[in-house]
């Protein structure tokens, strides 16, 4: 009698694939029986290029073949009939399912199937399949004999005897649970994370959007107290020289020409040029606040402004008895800005200077140059402000409780809106019963290469 051996070549057949393509062995007269090679039954009962299996060699003895099988504590390998009775059992068998072989053996293999699965017929199904084709595998729950439930893999493969008729299937079953449960974990902690993930999205979105809101609610409410201011300004600061000019336009239009009359005349347009200052300051109060503040720049000479502001207000200050000197350094640089605007600036920190100084007092004017800045002070020998009025103002609507001069506080508030478009800087420094000392400092443009 000639020695067999059995060979693998691993290829894509699964290790429970393999196991069932071992079982089915052809029997006669109950003992396992193997045939030459070169035998033509045995070459079309073996199709070794299908499986990677391979007969040569050393034949084994039935005793031999199941203690192989027996001997599989991982795989529960066993054979059915071909209605599905359970007809061997092994150690495997045993230790997945829970049945000893007295137990189960004979009984239909339906038993470790859920009902559902048996009331569907799916049992049958897979005994027809690999009857069909020659073998099945699927993945699904199973039931022990204590009724719990285990994920299994699980491969059916037809036997034939040597004249092709159905003798039989090999089942191998392998627990999966485990694995199972750890790609459900995975699968739960994968879909946490992105839960997580998703929250977090939502939770910097939600932050987003709630700074959004926020700024603009704080824009809201600005626009509500600029509302406000405007019309406080227009029902309390137009309406006296409306008044001034509905009286004096009264007056004139019944008295004869001569002194009174041009001096009406005079004191309707004196209100006028107030209400027209009054809408210009307006007009750039809002114009700053929406950073649409027009400007035309150009080289400005600050010298030459200095004197053109001095100019102006000469009068004014001749009128209250003010002394202005000033303190110019030579070959302070031109800066790059819109000349009407500086000089609005400039006009503006004087006359408050003037306004504020007491008669016969004096305002000194200092222009410097300090690294990449020139740096222009206004300062005067006024009352002084207080401390916890210093830091409001350059605020808009802004006055002094006990502010002497007359006006709606638009004047710094613009002031500071045209020195930071020149990307400059403003700031004041006072002393209560000394004076005060108004600052700004324009950018140097840089040299031409």
């Amino acid at each position: 009698m000639p020695e067999w051996s059995l060979s693998y070549t691993y290829s894509a057949t699964s290790r429970s694939a393999l196991l069932a393509y071992l079982l089915p062995l052809p029997y006669t007269a109950g003992r396992l029986h193997m045939t030459s090679p070169h035998d033509s039954a045995s070459a079309e009962h073996f199709p070794s290029s299908a499986s990677g299996i391979g007969i040569s060699g050393r034949g084994i003895s039935d005793e031999q073949y199941r203690l192989i099988v027996q001997s599989i504590k991982d795989y529960a390998v066993f054979m059915l009939d071909p209605e599905g009775r359970i007809a061997s059992w092994n150690e495997g068998a045993r230790l997945i399912k829970g049945y000893t072989a007295p137990e189960i053996i004979g009984r239909s293999f339906e038993i470790f199937y859920p009902e559902e699965a048996v009331a569907d017929g799916f049992p049958k199904r897979e005994l027809k399949e690999a009857a069909r084709v020659g073998h099945f595998e699927d993945e699904g729950w199973r039931i022990r004999k204590d009724g719990s439930r285990f994920w299994a893999n699980v491969v059916i493969t037809a036997v034939r005897d040597r004249d092709g008729k159905l003798v039989g299937f090999a089942k191998v079953t392998r627990d999966l649970t485990a694995r199972r449960e750890a790609e459900e974990q995975a699968r739960q902690l994968a879909a946490q994370q992105a839960a997580n993930a998703e929250a977090a999205r939502r939770n910097a979105e939600l932050r987003r959007l709630n700074v959004q809101l926020e700024s603009a609610l704080a824009v809201a409410e600005r626009s509500t107290r600029v509302r406000d201011d405007v019309l406080a300004v227009v029902a309390h600061d137009l309406r006296n020289p409306v008044h001034t000019v509905l009286g004096a336009a009264g007056v004139v239009e019944v008295i004869p020409s001569g002194e009174a009359h041009d001096r009406h005349v005079q004191m309707i347009q004196r209100a006028a040029r107030r209400m027209e200052r009054l809408i210009s300051d307006l007009l750039d109060v809002a114009s700053i606040e929406s950073g649409t503040l027009s400007m035309r720049k150009a080289p400005v000479d600050l010298t030459a402004l200095v004197s053109e502001v001095l100019e102006l207000l000469e009068a004014q200050a001749r009128e209250r008895k003010i002394e202005i000197h000033r303190e110019i350094e030579h070959d302070v640089p031109v800066v790059m800005g819109d000349h009407d605007r500086l000089l609005q600036v400039l006009s503006n920190l004087i006359g408050n200077a003037i306004k504020l100084t007491a008669e016969g007092g004096n305002v000194r004017l200092r222009l410097t140059r300090s690294g990449d800045e020139v740096v222009v002070s206004v300062v005067d020998t006024g009352i002084g402000i207080s401390p916890d009025d210093l830091p409001h103002v350059f605020e808009r609507f802004w006055r002094a409780r006990d502010a002497k001069a007359k006006g709606v506080g638009l004047g710094l508030s613009i002031a500071s809106g045209i020195v930071e478009a020149h990307g400059g800087r403003i700031w004041a420094e006072s002393q209560l019963g000394v004076g005060t000392t108004m600052t700004f400092a324009l950018p140097v443009p840089p040299a031409p290469r």
